[in-house]
């Protein structure tokens, strides 16, 4: 698996505790990223809604999916290594990681 801007992957998730540390993550970065192919810039997916959270509608995939409503947390920032990733779960339009590229940008800024 070599994923891209775009693409909802499962990794281990270092913020999580005990037997079910996994969780999705929406790559961010562009391949202009130190080391894009072994490393990357990911924010968390979630099933949880908070106010600042960007929604992860049907019309929002390319390709594949999630199984639940679920939710981008934009300012859930992590940087898995290829080694972590565990399956490929679908990719989102360029536009929709666009703007959540816009409000993390907004929060380091």
């Amino acid at each position: 698996m070599q994923p891209e801007r775009g693409d909802v992957v499962r990794s281990t998730d270092p913020f999580k505790l005990g037997d079910e540390r996994q969780r999705p993550w929406l790559i961010v970065n562009s391949d202009s990223h130190p080391f894009d192919d072994e490393q990357f810039i990911a924010v968390a997916v979630s099933t949880k809604k908070y106010d600042d959270s960007l929604a992860l509608d049907s019309e929002v995939w390319d390709t594949g999916g999630v199984p639940r409503e679920s939710f981008v947390s934009p300012w859930a920032v992590h940087s898995p290594r290829i080694e972590d990733l565990v399956a490929w779960q679908g990719r989102v339009t360029t536009g929709f990681v666009d703007r959540v590229v816009d409000v993390l940008r907004d929060y380091l800024t």
